[in-house]
């Protein structure tokens, strides 16, 4: 395999995995969702730490592709929650209801 061919396979494998992952997490009831997102970024903090620090050549850009998944995993679930937004129904307005006393 050439250099650009194994680069580009890799882009898709992450862009299919952020899709999956975007998925399960669409499927999560909101409390769930909220608590992902609130570990998200220890765990990804915690990541890019560890790959500054071992001194490998290319870490900077391992680090900026990581970092390009975190933003991207997250502009998905920020695109999934303003969906569900739109898409709840508004709660019958109180002069709506047929409410007999």
């Amino acid at each position: 395999m050439t250099h650009e061919h194994d680069e580009a396979f890799l882009i898709g494998q992450a862009a299919g995995t952020i899709a999956v992952m975007s998925a399960l997490v669409q499927a999560l009831p909101a409390t769930t969702r909220k608590r992902v997102l609130k570990n998200l970024r220890p765990q990804f903090e915690s990541l890019l730490t560890a790959m500054r620090t071992t001194g490998a050549t290319g870490a900077q850009i391992e680090c900026k592709g990581a970092e390009w998944v975190r933003d991207l995993f997250l502009s998905e679930i920020a695109k999934a929650e303003k969906k569900l937004k739109v898409d709840e129904p508004s709660p019958p307005a109180a002069d709506a209801l047929d409410i007999q006393l």
